[in-house]
C-alpha cells in the first residue's frame, strides 16, 4: 500500500480554513493562528502534531447541535428564528445520516479528521 504524504502547502490550507470559518470557535481559531505564526520555525512541527487532536475536541457531533440550537442561548446568540432554523437544518441532516454539524468551522475539522493519516 503506497503511503501518501500530505504536502506542507495542502496542509497550511486546511488549517487556514479552520482559521477562516465563521463558525469555528476561538480555541480552533487561536490554535490555526498559533500555527500559521509559527512557519518556518520548529514549534511548526509540534503544533502539528496536536492539529488532529484539536479538530476532534472541537468538531461538534449532530446531536450536540440539535441541543445548543434548541437551547435559550441559541435564541440569543442567533435570534428565535435562526435558532429554530439551524434546529431544523441540523434535524434535517441527521435524518439523512450527518454524525456532524455541517457549519464551516466542523467541515474543516472534519477534513483535517478524516486526513489524519496523512498529517499524523
Amino acid at each position: 500500500m503506497e503511503e501518501i504524504i500530505m504536502t506542507h502547502t495542502q496542509l497550511t490550507q486546511l488549517v487556514q480554513a479552520l482559521l477562516d470559518a465563521p463558525t469555528s470557535n476561538e480555541t480552533v481559531k487561536e490554535f490555526a493562528q498559533s500555527w500559521i505564526n509559527a512557519e518556518g520555525k520548529p514549534e511548526q512541527e509540534e503544533l502539528t502534531k496536536q492539529l488532529v487532536s484539536v479538530a476532534e475536541q472541537n468538531i461538534a457531533f449532530i446531536d450536540e447541535t440539535i441541543g445548543f440550537a434548541g437551547s435559550e442561548v441559541a435564541a440569543q446568540i442567533l435570534g428565535k428564528e435562526g435558532a429554530a432554523n439551524l434546529l431544523q437544518h441540523a434535524k434535517e441532516i441527521k435524518a439523512e445520516g450527518a454524525e456532524f454539524c455541517d457549519c464551516p468551522g466542523c467541515v474543516a475539522c472534519k477534513h483535517v479528521i478524516d486526513l489524519k493519516v496523512e498529517i499524523e
